[in-house]
């Protein structure tokens, strides 16, 4: 009996508990968490922390800053050291390569200077047949600064540059060599090759034309000259060049062909034709006389 009693009065309060908090639970949904004062201390808490990492960041980044703009001074300071250190270097072996010189060329005598001349061309050709133009060019600098009116070394310089694609200083080099030389065919021959090369094709005629007047004896440069002037308009002047290549090499089809061509383009038929019956006989297989045979026709 007396657990049934018991029993009966918790039953009741926890009605009334449970009453109370369900007529209270409109309130509590309502309530507005952050303006709780312990609430409220955490977020200002949170807003102090979050502003003084922002601040001590913003610090970090300008400390950062103003010591990558010390580093780069350094950097740049350094860079320019090294620059100056290596122009001294050079200048100074420069010096010492010119010194050393200077006391061969004192020491040594005329046969010995020779000798050594000599050998160095020797020397810098050989680097120059074996694709060594690094050591090629510097052996024959070497030579020239042993003696200034060496050709063989100026020659062999400007073959050197040629062979490295360096055309410019192929050109300085024997146009110099051409001052020494003012006679030498071969010289105007390699100006005029540089010249038709950076397509200076007026240039390139006139280095052929002063090539074969100083060497008239050579046919493949009179053809080359006439195919130049063909190129530029000039026909007639082709005509005598060519007519000195079929000179030299009567029974060269390939000059007959050229002259051929030359006295069509100049109408001079009794050229054209007596052109035409020697390239026939030279080579009565040759498929272009047909076609040469009736445009000399329509002369």
């Amino acid at each position: 009996m007396v657990n049934i009693i018991f029993s009966a009065i918790v039953i009741v309060c926890l009605a009334v508990l449970g009453y109370i908090v369900w007529k209270k639970l409109p309130q509590l949904s309502n309530l507005d968490v952050e303006n709780l004062p312990q609430e409220k201390f955490s977020k200002k808490k949170h807003e102090i922390i979050s502003k003084r990492i922002d601040a001590q960041s913003k610090e970090l980044k300008k400390k950062i800053g103003r010591r990558m703009i010390f580093l780069e001074k350094i950097w740049g300071r350094l860079q320019l050291k090294f620059r100056v250190y290596v122009g001294n270097v050079e200048r100074l072996w420069h010096h010492e390569q010119m010194t050393k010189i200077k006391q061969e060329q004192s020491v040594l005598s005329p046969e010995e200077k020779d000798q050594k001349i000599r050998s160095l061309i020797q020397d810098g050709e050989q680097n120059l047949s074996l694709g060594n133009f690094e050591q090629a060019e510097k052996i024959f600098i070497t030579t020239i600064k042993l003696d200034a009116k060496v050709a063989d070394a100026y020659k062999g310089l400007g073959e050197t540059y040629l062979s490295k694609g360096s055309t410019e200083e192929a050109k300085q080099t024997f146009d110099f060599l051409l001052q020494l030389e003012p006679e030498n065919d071969s010289v105007m021959v390699k100006l005029a090759e540089i010249a038709e090369k950076q397509g200076n094709v007026d240039e390139a005629i006139e280095y052929y034309q002063r090539a074969v007047v100083a060497n008239d004896s050579l046919s493949p440069r009179f053809a080359h000259l006439a195919d130049l002037l063909l190129k530029v308009g000039q026909p007639e002047v082709a005509k005598e060049a060519v007519m000195q290549a079929v000179e030299l090499e009567p029974q060269n089809p390939k000059y007959l062909d050229l002259l051929i061509e030359t006295a069509i383009l100049c109408q001079d038929k009794k050229l054209a034709s007596d052109a035409y019956h020697n390239l026939r006989l030279v080579n009565p297989e040759n498929s272009k006389l047909v076609d040469f045979k009736d445009r000399i026709e329509k002369i």
